[in-house]
């Protein structure tokens, strides 16, 4: 049996949304575990606190596993990864198209009473929650890929470059150890082979390329 790969998906999705992705990896010989979330009506804190102790207690201290995030899924691989017991059961983890310094369209929803209130997930993604929150640093090997195709109609609403969801920019972080950017929406960008084998890459690797 090959190494576990985590599958994570973003809001307001299920874990059918990470099937293709799915398929892809396990065709790599990757044994891959695919969960459904709350993404919707609670802060991601409620789905990385499910993850977490799956890790805790579901995976043996001398088994390194793999992370895969889209969306807020890689918020989520954030949030576990500050746990220090976590991190030591995870080998590398790649975010996809996730919203790392914020989602501008999240930070949009929240001006329209009660949206954010209703869909916790959203606020807990907007510019001005995320860059107060304190995610902790882990030794664990990330890498980070985002999407600039804008052919979606609510990335119309964003001034920078973006994949119809989530800017491009915002996918970046200082501490990453590998970040590319691919030609597809945000929608499309997790069911690509291209991106499942840059995913591969990075995990036996540590760099996408």
């Amino acid at each position: 049996m090959g190494a576990k790969v985590f599958l994570i998906h973003g809001f307001n999705k299920e874990a059918v949304d990470m099937y293709p992705l799915e398929r892809f990896l396990s065709q790599k010989g990757y044994d891959c575990i695919t969960l459904s979330f709350e993404l919707r009506y609670h802060p991601f804190e409620r789905a990385a606190e499910v993850l977490s102790g799956l890790l805790k207690h579901k995976i043996h201290d001398d088994e390194k596993v793999f992370l895969v995030g889209h969306s807020t899924g890689g918020i989520v691989i954030r949030k576990v990864l500050s746990d220090p017991e976590c991190a030591s059961k995870v080998k590398r983890a790649v975010l996809i198209a996730a919203p790392n310094q914020g989602s501008g369209l999240a930070g949009a929803a929240h001006l329209i009473r009660p949206f954010t209130t209703v869909y916790k997930t959203l606020f807990s993604i907007t510019p001005a929650f995320i860059s107060g929150y304190p995610f902790a640093a882990s030794n664990v090997e990330v890498g980070a890929i985002a999407g600039d195709r804008a052919g979606l109609l609510l990335g119309k609403m964003l001034r920078q470059r973006n994949d119809g969801r989530v800017e491009t920019a915002s996918v970046w972080l200082p501490d990453i150890k590998d970040f590319l950017i691919l030609p597809y929406h945000h929608k499309q960008i997790h069911h690509q082979p291209e991106t499942a084998g840059l995913i591969d890459h990075f995990f036996r690797h540590g760099r996408f390329l």
